[in-house]
């Protein structure tokens, strides 16, 4: 790590380090996609992707991001309004509207997946073969603990979960 990275004046926490990281590539995604030919913020490009994958009602969106509808509401409003997604009434279900990519939302997810992927690419450069399983197993791992930790309704949970790590060193 060079002197100047997030290991600089705050010894070898792993926690800072963590933050640190996923700051600093949620800032690098946000650039690389805001300078596509359609451009997306890191939010709107992970909306069309759940959209492809499947997630295609409010409430679907909102579970699997672990947001709340109304934040749901204003991106899936915004992507509408740009034209790359489409709201129609489900068939089965009157009160229920499905989402679908438009062609140019399609197009715009697979420049953004396209982009993300050479950055990743040249990220994982920088991990050396035989660390990138232990890394890939750490990741799910951290993403399925932070999963279970925001899912969870009670703020005493999560607020417990800081508190148990204070109190353990």
């Amino acid at each position: 790590m060079s002197p100047a990275g997030p290991d600089a004046g705050h010894g070898n926490d792993l926690g800072v380090l963590l933050v640190s990281a996923s700051a600093r590539l949620n800032r690098l995604y946000g650039r690389v996609l805001g300078q596509l030919d359609t451009s997306l913020t890191f939010r709107q490009h992970r909306m069309l992707r759940r959209v492809a994958e499947g997630h295609t009602s409010m409430a679907a969106l909102a579970a699997f991001g672990n947001l709340t509808l109304p934040t749901v509401s204003g991106s899936v409003e915004g992507l509408v309004r740009r034209g790359l997604l489409e709201r129609q009434d489900n068939p089965q279900n009157r009160r229920q509207i499905v989402l679908s990519l438009t062609p140019s939302g399609r197009e715009a997810k697979e420049a953004g997946d396209a982009a993300l992927e050479a950055v990743n690419d040249r990220l994982l450069q920088a991990v050396p073969d035989e660390h990138q399983q232990v890394l890939h197993e750490s990741l799910v791992a951290i993403y399925d603990a932070a999963t279970d930790v925001f899912q969870r309704s009670d703020p005493a949970i999560v607020s417990a979960a800081g508190t148990a790590r204070v109190t353990e060193n």
